[in-house]
């Protein structure tokens, strides 16, 4: 160990904590060798659309469509794709909650946001449009999710219905008790999603359509089980919104639900909310099942600009049908993704560079992830798995960046430019309540 790297340490262990060291590590699986029928599952982090985007979206001959046309071909890949709509998608609901009349597909009261406001709502064309690209399913259940109050929920769930877009964590006053998750199936194989949020922003929600996680965590442990009981059905997946904006290390409520989720019998928990990326864990329950933990997938597109902001994963997760009939997990891995941002507009493209900010966000993100589980951005998908015979070739270029796998916390994620000040590693104490509010608000950009 240097002089520098054990300074570090020392100062770290002084401070009351250890340090996370680099590592290459590879999650892998029991089952990952097994014989029998798999299923690919992909799972993207927050899909939110800034008025910027929106206005790309609404221009003539436009759609959606437009921002996912690079990645298009793996979503449709994978035999379900799962996103978060951070954001109603409810027609004809002004930024008060009223119902006005649709002025169609364009900027203003209705859809986009206010200026310095956070009232989301997008024209229900998005469902439509997410459904085009590829994605089987979506989770309504987020910050946003009150955005035009109670009247924005049920028209959202419209929408989704009016597509035939399944959807998780939110409900109509007039369907409880139905249950907050759906099931999809593909490949003869039945897969439960149940969606949560930490929050609606402060926003009331007097009739109780949304789930909310840590609030309900007796509620959600429950279903989970009843899911895990339940005969027709092979797998659970828990999909939470939770955590610190820009913060890279995942807290105390999140590890926990997280681990309590697992133990109740869900295969995978997939987070989102932070913007940025956080680390993935592998979870063994008291019975000896595998599970496996992603705290935030970060951003998969936005008009968030900053360096962290901007990558994200495309995360993928392989089941297997045992020969005694179970459902496992028996391989993991991350594509991962940059929201490239030009005089063409904002699209998601595969992160495989090595120069410019590109460069440098892949390089933060295989410090924050299993660098040994980053995957190629090419189908059919190859799983790093160890099996004899596997296909899945090792990356050697670029490196993680060390500097961030020893600082998985540092809020001042975004800076495009080497800083090595000590708020950038432990954080800045001068933070007033309206920079608080907005990271946990989301930006309006």
């Amino acid at each position: 160990m240097n002089a520098r790297r054990s300074g570090l340490l020392a100062l770290s262990i002084s401070l009351g904590f250890l340090v996370p060291a680099a590592s290459a590590e590879t999650l892998t699986f029991k089952h990952a060798c097994s014989s029998g029928k798999r299923l690919t599952v992909a799972f993207a982090g927050d899909i939110l659309f800034h008025r910027k985007l929106q206005v790309q979206a609404y221009a003539k001959g436009s759609s959606f469509k437009r921002f996912f046309k690079p990645v298009e071909d793996l979503l449709k890949s994978a035999d379900l794709a799962y996103g978060n709509l951070e954001g109603p998608a409810a027609r004809g609901v002004s930024a008060g909650g009223r119902a006005v009349k649709d002025p169609g597909k364009r900027m203003g009261a209705v859809y986009g946001a206010p200026l310095k406001s956070l009232s989301f709502n997008f024209h229900p064309s998005v469902v439509k449009d997410l459904k085009a690209v590829g994605f089987d399913l979506l989770s309504t259940a987020n910050n946003h999710a009150m955005d035009r109050g109670q009247l924005g929920a049920y028209r959202t769930i419209d929408s989704f219905r009016k597509y035939k877009m399944p959807f998780t964590g939110t409900r109509k006053r007039s369907e409880t008790p139905k249950r907050w998750s759906v099931v999809t199936k593909a490949k003869d194989m039945s897969v439960a999603w149940l969606a949560c949020t930490f929050s609606t922003n402060g926003i009331p929600d007097p009739k109780k359509q949304v789930l909310h996680c840590y609030k309900k965590i007796d509620e959600i442990l429950k279903e989970i089980k009843a899911l895990k009981a339940d005969p027709s059905i092979d797998a659970v997946f828990l999909t939470p919104h939770w955590g610190e904006e820009n913060w890279h290390k995942p807290g105390a409520r999140q590890k926990k639900l997280g681990r309590q989720a697992i133990e109740a019998g869900a295969l995978a928990v997939f987070g989102a909310h932070p913007h940025v990326l956080q680390p993935w864990e592998k979870v063994t329950t008291n019975g000896g099942r595998e599970g496996l933990i992603v705290y935030s997938a970060g951003n998969f597109i936005s008009n968030q600009r900053r360096t962290a902001e901007r990558a994200g994963i495309l995360g993928l997760v392989q089941l297997i049908r045992t020969t005694a009939g179970k459902v496992r997990l028996a391989a993991a891995g991350y594509i991962p993704t940059w929201v490239a941002i030009d005089g063409k507009g904002h699209r998601i493209i595969v992160n495989s560079e090595n120069g410019g900010r590109e460069g440098e966000a892949l390089s933060r993100t295989l410090g924050l992830l299993p660098e040994g589980n980053r995957m190629g951005g090419k189908t059919p998908f190859v799983f790093p798995t160890g099996c004899k015979g596997s296909k899945y070739a090792a990356f050697t270029r670029p490196r993680a960046d060390t500097f961030w796998v020893r600082n998985p916390k540092s809020p001042k994620s975004g800076s495009s430019q080497p800083n090595r000040s000590w708020n950038r590693i432990f954080g800045s104490t001068k933070r007033g309540r309206k920079g608080k509010r907005r990271r946990r608000m989301g930006d309006t950009r």
